[in-house]
């Protein structure tokens, strides 16, 4: 009489678990790695396969899926610096040698156990790479939230010399804050120290979210501050900027942040774009949306740099200097707020990051509402 392949695999549990690891240490696992570590929840994971096996082969109403400790692997898989490959692998192995089993013992796997024992491998599967992604992405934002602190505690220092030594020039009447290339640095020093400071609190808050202190300002406010200061950058690269403000409207935002973001979009218009070239800068209403486009004159995106444009440390150009953080930290002031933000590729022209962000009745109806 044949046996059952849920009963297979039980009476060769100790076999089939030796086995699974002689074929993954030293191939997807260190050789050196402890028996424990190398097992880790496999056993359990094995017992859960075998339970699923049984209720199938009872007609039982369940489905052949298993992941109850499969998130645990995952985790620790990750923590002892297995690769994604490597997870994904090791639950193909399992497979392998449980049918392997089978046919030592003359209980080739029948095609429904095959279809239950694929579907609850690949249950498996899927959860340990769910989780090890999930404390991956935790663990790449505490780094960026820790290299942000950083880098912001290494600018306060230099920034404040610079901001002591321009309010001397200012009250030893060198300088005039009539002059507009005045106002423009002492405008560019104030929202760095506001940056920089954000910025180091958000750090040591980590995980805790944009902190947003809203206010009522219209988008003619909002492109007339940051307009200022991009009107000198442009000049500076020789890149012409004009501004359309088509229809007005009113916002309910943290100024700080929005300013920021509009500020970052512009910044890297200007830097990218061609001498001789243009940034545009728009503003309309649609709905109940304020829409701010920022058009320039790069010439287009590489391939592939439209998806990682908003990504922490990418530079969309790689020979131009910076930390590659001004597009990450305009997202993240956008989506704080309940908005987006997208980039338009113009191939051999250049390219266009639109901002959107709810109007002011609509944000506080929404705030109301929550």
């Amino acid at each position: 009489m044949r046996h059952a392949l849920h009963e297979v695999v039980q009476l060769h549990r100790d076999v089939i678990l030796e086995r699974w690891k002689m074929s993954v240490s030293g191939r997807f696992a260190p050789e050196t790695l402890p028996v424990l570590e190398l097992l880790d929840h496999f056993p359990v994971f094995l017992d859960e396969v075998i339970e699923a096996l049984r209720a199938h082969a009872d007609g039982e109403p369940q489905e052949c899926e298993t992941s109850t400790v499969a998130a645990i692997h995952g985790e620790q898989r990750l923590r002892l610096g297995f690769s994604l490959a490597a997870v994904v692998r090791e639950y193909e192995a399992l497979r392998e040698v449980i049918e392997d089993a089978a046919i030592d013992v003359g209980a080739p796997v029948a095609h429904d156990e095959a279809r239950c024992l694929g579907r609850s491998i690949t249950g498996g599967i899927a959860t340990a790479v769910s989780e090890y992604s999930r404390q991956r992405d935790v663990e790449l934002a505490r780094q960026h939230n820790e290299h942000i602190g950083f880098i912001a505690h290494e600018l306060r220092n230099p920034l404040s010399t610079a901001s002591l030594a321009l309010q001397m020039l200012f009250n030893e009447q060198q300088l005039s804050m009539t002059l507009r290339p005045s106002r423009a640095l002492a405008r560019s020093i104030e929202s760095m120290q506001s940056l920089i400071d954000h910025a180091l609190r958000a750090a040591s808050a980590a995980a805790a979210g944009v902190d947003v202190k809203r206010e009522l300002i219209t988008l003619k406010a909002l492109i007339d501050d940051s307009s200022l200061v991009t009107s000198i950058d442009a000049e500076t690269f020789g890149v012409g900027f004009r501004v359309k403000l088509e229809t007005d409207g009113e916002l309910f935002v943290d100024v700080r942040l929005v300013r920021s973001a509009l500020g970052n979009l512009l910044r890297n218009a200007v830097r990218y774009s061609h001498r001789g070239g243009m940034v545009e800068l728009r503003a309309r209403v649609m709905g109940e949306l304020a829409i701010l486009e920022v058009e320039d004159t790069c010439g287009g995106l590489e391939p592939g740099k439209v998806e990682q444009a908003f990504l922490p440390f990418v530079r969309l150009d790689t020979e131009k200097t910076g930390f590659g953080l001004g597009l990450s930290i305009a997202k993240q002031a956008v989506d704080a707020h309940g908005g987006s933000i997208r980039v338009q590729n113009l191939p051999g022209k250049g390219c266009i990051f639109a901002m959107e962000l709810p109007l002011a009745a609509s944000q506080m109806a929404t705030l109301v509402g929550t």
